[in-house]
């Protein structure tokens, strides 16, 4: 096989790698969670002191603003 030929096959073999890993990682990805669905579970779950009134406290700064979107989605 001359230089053309080895040149060509690898452009081809690295492009079928590249797509193989762009596929199987566009099959494999998993949706980024709604924040709006989120509940103050973790904070239960969360060791007494600093770390779980952070995690209420957020938990509760968001469900604020998840029903403020809700009401405007509704007066559309």
């Amino acid at each position: 096989m001359n230089n053309r030929g080895k040149v060509l096959s690898g452009l081809v073999t690295t492009s079928s790698l590249a797509l193989l890993v762009y596929f199987l990682s566009e099959i494999t990805s998993v949706p980024a969670p709604d924040i709006c669905q989120q509940t103050i579970s973790a904070a239960a779950l969360a060791d007494a002191g600093s770390d779980q009134d952070t995690l209420v406290d957020n938990a509760i700064m968001q469900q604020s603003t998840c029903e403020e979107n809700a009401e405007t989605s509704d007066l559309r």
